[in-house]
C-alpha cells in the first residue's frame, strides 16, 4: 500500500495565495519589524559613529620586521667571523697575556683577514649601538609614533657610531705612526683587535637580549658599562706594556689613553644627547 505524504511547501504556497494582497505582511526592512510603532524609534534620525579614538601603541623594536632583518644579518656575519677566527682565539689570548717575540709567521698568516674583520665588527657594533641608544631613549623619554620616524632616529644614531669608529681609527693610526715604531704598532694592533672582537660579541648578546626579552634599560646599561670598563682596563694594561713600559712614561700613558679612548667616548655621548634633545624633546 502506497502512502502519500502531504507537501507542506505547496500547502503554504496555496495558503499564501489565498490571502488578499492588502493583508500580505510587508518585509522586515520596510515595517521595522519588532520596533514598528515604538515611540522611541526614529528612523529619520541619522546615527553617527560612537566611541572615542584609540591611543596609538608605542613603537617596539621587536615587532619591526626591518629590525629583525638587520639583527639576522649581524648574527650571520658574527657567525662567519667566529668560524673564521675560532682557531686563533686561544693563541691570541695567550699572546695577549704572555706575549712572545717571534710573531713573524703569525703576522703573515693572520694579515689577510685581520684587515676586513675589524671593519665588519665596527659596522655591527654601530648597528647595535644605534638600536641600543634608540631603545634607551624610547624607554626614558617615552617616544611614541607621530613625533619622529623611528627609522630616521635609528639611522642617525648608527651614523654617529660609524663616524666615531672612523675618526677614532684614523686618529689612533696617525698618532701611533708618528710616535712609535712598526713593531710596537703591530703588537698594539693585535692586542686591540683581540679586545675589540671580545667586546663586539658581548655587546651584541646584551643588546639582542634587551630587545627581545624586554629588559629594564637600567640592567643592560650597567652590564655594558661593566664590560666596557673591563675592556678599557685591559687595553690600558697592554698600552702600558707596549708603548710606555717605564715608570716615567705614566704621564704620557694617561695623556695618550685619555686622548684616544676616553675623550672620543665622551664626545660621542655628548653628540648623542644633543641629537636626541633636538629631534625628540624639542621636535
Amino acid at each position: 500500500m502506497t502512502e502519500f505524504l502531504c507537501d507542506t511547501i505547496s500547502t503554504d504556497t496555496i495558503a499564501s495565495d489565498s490571502i488578499p494582497l492588502a493583508e500580505t505582511p510587508q518585509p522586515f526592512y520596510e515595517d521595522m519589524g519588532f520596533f514598528q510603532g515604538n515611540p522611541l524609534m526614529h528612523p529619520e534620525v541619522k546615527v553617527g559613529q560612537t566611541g572615542f579614538e584609540g591611543i596609538p601603541r608605542a613603537y617596539q623594536l621587536w615587532r619591526d620586521n626591518w629590525v629583525v632583518l638587520f639583527v639576522l644579518v649581524c648574527f650571520v656575519l658574527l657567525a662567519l667571523i667566529q668560524k673564521r677566527i675560532r682557531r686563533q682565539i686561544v693563541p691570541q689570548a695567550k699572546e695577549f697575556f704572555f706575549p712572545s717575540k717571534n710573531t713573524t709567521r703569525k703576522e703573515k698568516r693572520e694579515g689577510n683577514y685581520e684587515q676586513l674583520i675589524p671593519l665588519l665588527m665596527a659596522l655591527i657594533l654601530s648597528v647595535m649601538g644605534g638600536l641600543g641608544v634608540f631603545m634607551y631613549t624610547q624607554r626614558q623619554l617615552h617616544l611614541f609614533l607621530g613625533q619622529i620616524s623611528p627609522y630616521t632616529l635609528i639611522g642617525i644614531y648608527i651614523g654617529i657610531w660609524v663616524l666615531y669608529f672612523i675618526l677614532k681609527s684614523l686618529l689612533s693610526n696617525f698618532i701611533n705612526w708618528i710616535f712609535f715604531d712598526k713593531t710596537k704598532r703591530e703588537a698594539w694592533r693585535k692586542s686591540y683587535f683581540f679586545l675589540f672582537i671580545i667586546e663586539s660579541f658581548f655587546f651584541f648578546a646584551v643588546i639582542i637580549s634587551t630587545i627581545y626579552l624586554n629588559l629594564s634599560p637600567a640592567i643592560p646599561l650597567w652590564i655594558i658599562l661593566s664590560i666596557g670598563l673591563v675592556i678599557k682596563i685591559l687595553l690600558l694594561y697592554k698600552t702600558f706594556l707596549i708603548f710606555f713600559p717605564k715608570f716615567y712614561g705614566t704621564l704620557h700613558l694617561i695623556v695618550y689613553f685619555c686622548t684616544l679612548e676616553i675623550m672620543p667616548l665622551l664626545a660621542v655621548f655628548k653628540v648623542l644627547i644633543r641629537v636626541t634633545d633636538e629631534l625628540v624633546v624639542k621636535f
